[in-house]
């Protein structure tokens, strides 16, 4: 609530008081004859009320002639989240792209190395499923690790090797698989190069820094290969595929 509207409520509670303080002196009987032999330096008690309706009278008008409160301060708004998003991200990738700028000397430099990604993306994957599969024969093992002696000792290697067994052998598939959704296996084909490095980018140096809860400006500093990796693959895809 604001000052005004305090002091407006102040003056409007004491007017009422000094009303209902009128009609109480106008209502109260006629004192007795005997209050005039009261002893000296007692007051009647019907003088009460004129004594507190003038007291009540004059606080009135103090509040009246009181300064009014300087006005509370208008909130100060906040920032919007989205464009403050916008430019910490944004100015990660500019700061990524002005370094690849300054060490190729090519601001376009990352379009031949997104070609040779492109080209590269069955063997890519196949990496990257050998990695998930022996991650993935690693954590099965684990449900068998009760399995007494050597057996239970030996469960979880033994997963994780028939896992990247598997896993290395995909390349073929990949390929067949990318041949068989074209054109979308074309187009696609540059996010799914860069997107392993995104992930990795992520889960090893921004996941980190949030979960350290680092100051922003070396968060910053951290977001940059991410915000790199992810607008790169935007901006060379179009000159990869062409």
């Amino acid at each position: 609530m604001s000052a005004p509207t305090v002091t407006k409520t102040k003056t409007a509670g004491l007017r009422a008081k000094v009303r209902k303080l009128k009609r109480a002196a106008s209502s109260a009987p006629a004192p007795a004859p005997a209050a005039a032999s009261a002893p000296a330096g007692t007051a009647p008690a019907a003088a009460a009320a004129p004594s507190a309706s003038a007291g009540l009278r004059a606080k009135l008008r103090r509040t009246k002639r009181a300064p009014a409160a300087p006005a509370v301060a208008a909130k100060v708004k906040e920032p919007n989240p989205r464009l403050r998003w916008v430019l910490f991200n944004g100015g990660a990738a500019a700061a990524g792209h002005l370094a690849v700028w300054s060490l190729a000397g090519d601001p376009m430099a990352g379009v031949d190395l997104m070609a040779r990604m492109t080209v590269s993306v069955p063997q890519l994957a196949a990496a990257g499923l050998t990695v998930g599969a022996v991650y993935g024969g690693w954590k099965a093992g684990g449900l068998l690790k009760g399995l007494p002696g050597v057996l239970g000792m030996a469960v979880r290697p033994v997963g994780a090797v028939l896992g990247g067994l598997w896993g290395q052998g995909t390349a073929p598939l990949v390929r067949d698989v990318l041949d068989t959704i074209e054109p979308w296996g074309t187009l696609l084909s540059p996010l799914l190069a860069a997107g392993p490095l995104a992930v990795a980018c992520w889960y090893g140096l921004d996941r980190r820094a949030v979960a350290a809860h680092l100051t922003w400006p070396a968060r910053w500093v951290l977001r940059i290969p991410l915000a790199t990796v992810v607008v790169s693959s935007l901006l060379y895809t179009p000159g990869a595929l062409l």
